[in-house]
C-alpha cells in the first residue's frame, strides 16, 4: 500500500526533472516565472509555416504585428498610427521605434519582405489568398506578373510602410491580425541566416531563451521590447500529453494548461476558461435538391436538433451551442461590444412541437413524401459522431429516415463541390475577426458555397459591406445579412468552437487572440 501511494509522487518528480532541467536562465528582479503545457510539439517558429495551435501560441508571444487585438478592440501594435486615403485604397503605417530581440531596429522593410514572401510562397496557406486584396498580389501569385516591385507593398523609409489595395476593403485592418502576417527579420529572409530565424530573433514581448526539441522550451522577456507588459519574465513551456498535464496542474506545477481532457476536469472546473476561436460548426444544406429548396422544411430540420445535447455528448468543453452563424468573440460596431451578443439568439431551443408544425407547413403533413435524407461527413471521430447524433434526432423528432455517409476528407470536398449530397457536416473557422470571413462563404460564386445558395440581394449587400468604411453602417448590413441567411437557411448552425484552458488562480491578466491563443505580455503572477 505504501508503494502504491508513493508512485504518483515519484512519477511527478521525474517529470519535473525532465520538463524543467536546470539552466542558467533567470528572471529579472520583480519578474515572475510561469509554467504552461501545450498539447502538441511545435515543428516551426516561422509565421509562414506554423500549422498547429502550439506553434501559433508561441509565435503570438514572440512576435508582434502592425495591429493587435486587445479584448475585442483593434489597437496599435508595431504601428504607432496609420492614415487611410480618401478613396480608402491606400494605407500608410508609421511604425513605432521598435527593435528585434538582438537589438537591431525593426523596419518597414521587414514587413514588406515578410508579406511578399507569403505571396510568392508555394505553401498552401490561406494567408496567400487573404493578401489578394493588395494591388497586384493575386496576379503575382498566379504567375501573371513577375516583378515583385509592382505589388502594392512598399517601405517608403525605415519607419513608413505603404499598402495599396485593389479596392476599398472595410476589414483590412482585421486581416492583419492573422498569425502569418507577423514580421520576420529581413536578414533571415534575404540571407537565410539562422541567427535571425523567427522566434529566436523576435520583436514581441518574449524571445526563445532555451529550446529542447520535443521536450521543452523557455521563453524569456525580450529586453528590447518597449510595449506594455506585466510581471512575467520567464515562461517554461512543455509539450506533455494533456492527461499528464491535468495531473501536474492539480499538483500546482502548471499555471496554464491547453486542451485538458473533458473526462479529467474533476475538481478543476472552477479554473476552466473557454475562449472563442472564431469557429462555427454547421450542416450545409444542398438548396438545389428538393425538399431542401424549401426554407420551411430546412427550419423543421433545425428545430429538431437539440444543440445542448449535441455539444455535451460530443464536444464537452470544446464547444457551446450555436445561437447564430457568427460566433462570439467578434466585435460589433461599438468598441468593446460583441457581434453575437448584439445579434442575439437567431436559432432558439429545440422544439419537438414546432418542428412538426414547420414540416406540416412545408407540405408534409403525414411525415412522408420526402426522400431518405443523407448526412455526408468526414470519416473522423467528431464529424461522424455528430452526424449520427443529428440523424437520430431527425428520426425521433420528425420521423425522417436518415443515413450517414462517411468518406475521406478529399472525397468529402469533391462531393460537396459537385453538390453530390443532401446535407453535409462541416464548419468554418474565421481567418480574421470580422463577420465578413463568414459572409463571403455564401456569395453565389464562392468556392465554399457548397449549399449552392443564390440570392442576388445578398450578393449586392455583401459587395456594399466590403467597401463601407463606416463601421456603424457596415455592421447594420452585417446583422441583416445574418438574419437573411438564417431565414433562407442554406446552413444549419450547430455549435461554436471554443478552446478550453485550465488557468491557475495565481495567474491574472492573460488576454487571448481572436483565434483563442493566450497572450502573456500583460499577465501577472501573484505570490
Amino acid at each position: 500500500m505504501k508503494n502504491k501511494k508513493k508512485l504518483p509522487i515519484i512519477v511527478v518528480f521525474l517529470l519535473i526533472i525532465t520538463v524543467f532541467p536546470p539552466g542558467n536562465l533567470t528572471t529579472a528582479p520583480g519578474q515572475k516565472s510561469i509554467a504552461i503545457n501545450l498539447a502538441a510539439n511545435p515543428l516551426s517558429y516561422d509565421p509562414l509555416f506554423a500549422m498547429v495551435d502550439a506553434e501559433k501560441i508561441l509565435l503570438a508571444n514572440l512576435h508582434e504585428g502592425l495591429v493587435v487585438w486587445d479584448n475585442g478592440v483593434l489597437t496599435p501594435g508595431v504601428a504607432a498610427k496609420w492614415y487611410i486615403s480618401a478613396d480608402a485604397k491606400t494605407y500608410t503605417f508609421h511604425l513605432k521605434e521598435a527593435f528585434w530581440s538582438n537589438g537591431d531596429q525593426l523596419t518597414a522593410a521587414d514587413f514588406e519582405l515578410s508579406w511578399k514572401r507569403i505571396i510568392a510562397s508555394e505553401n498552401p496557406s490561406s494567408a496567400r489568398t487573404l493578401l489578394d486584396v493588395i494591388k497586384n498580389a493575386k496576379p503575382f501569385r498566379e504567375g501573371k506578373l513577375s516583378d515583385p516591385e509592382e505589388i502594392g507593398i512598399k517601405a517608403l523609409d525605415k519607419r513608413v510602410l505603404q499598402i495599396v489595395l485593389e479596392e476599398p476593403c472595410s476589414y483590412f485592418l482585421s486581416l492583419l491580425t492573422f498569425p502569418a502576417f507577423l514580421p520576420v527579420h529581413n536578414k533571415y529572409l534575404e540571407e537565410q541566416d539562422i541567427n535571425f530565424a523567427p522566434g529566436f530573433c523576435s520583436n514581441g514581448p518574449f524571445r526563445i531563451g532555451e529550446l529542447e526539441g520535443g521536450s521543452h522550451a523557455v521563453l524569456v522577456a525580450n529586453e528590447h521590447y518597449r510595449g506594455e507588459r506585466g510581471n512575467i519574465g520567464e515562461i517554461k513551456v512543455t509539450f506533455l500529453p494533456p492527461k499528464t498535464g491535468v495531473t501536474l496542474f492539480g499538483a500546482g506545477m502548471f499555471d496554464l494548461l491547453e486542451d485538458p481532457p473533458f473526462s479529467m476536469f474533476g475538481d478543476h472546473i472552477d479554473r476552466l476558461v473557454q475562449v472563442p476561436t472564431m469557429g462555427t460548426g454547421f450542416l450545409y444544406l444542398n438548396t438545389r435538391r428538393p425538399p431542401l429548396n424549401n426554407p420551411l422544411f430546412c427550419k423543421a430540420l433545425s428545430a429538431a436538433i437539440n444543440r445542448d445535447i449535441l455539444v455535451a455528448k460530443i464536444l464537452g468543453y470544446a464547444g457551446i451551442p450555436a445561437t447564430g452563424l457568427i460566433p462570439p468573440g467578434m466585435a460589433d460596431s461599438k468598441s468593446g461590444s460583441d457581434f453575437r451578443q448584439t445579434g442575439g439568439d437567431l436559432i432558439g431551443p429545440a422544439d419537438g412541437k414546432k418542428c412538426l408544425e414547420l414540416l406540416y407547413e412545408a407540405g408534409y403533413p403525414n411525415e412522408d413524401g420526402y426522400p431518405v435524407m443523407e448526412i455526408l461527413a468526414v470519416d473522423s471521430l467528431i464529424p461522424l459522431e455528430m452526424a449520427k447524433t443529428v440523424a437520430e434526432m431527425w428520426e425521433i423528432n420528425l420521423g425522417l429516415k436518415t443515413e450517414v455517409k462517411a468518406v475521406r476528407y478529399d472525397e468529402f470536398l469533391a462531393m460537396a463541390a459537385d453538390k453530390r449530397f443532401y446535407t453535409a457536416r462541416q464548419g468554418w473557422t474565421g481567418d480574421y475577426p470580422d463577420p465578413m470571413t463568414f459572409f463571403q462563404l455564401f456569395h453565389s460564386e464562392a468556392e465554399e458555397n457548397f449549399s449552392g445558395y443564390q440570392n442576388p440581394e445578398y450578393d449586392y449587400w455583401l459587395s456594399i459591406a466590403r467597401q463601407t468604411m463606416d463601421s456603424i453602417s457596415r455592421y447594420k448590413i452585417y446583422h441583416r445579412m445574418e438574419e437573411r441567411l438564417l431565414s433562407d437557411l442554406p446552413v444549419i448552425p450547430l455549435y461554436f468552437s471554443v478552446k478550453p484552458y485550465l488557468v491557475s488562480s495565481k495567474l491574472t491578466g492573460v488576454n487571448y487572440t481572436p483565434q483563442g491563443y493566450p497572450l502573456f505580455k500583460k499577465a501577472w503572477k501573484m505570490d
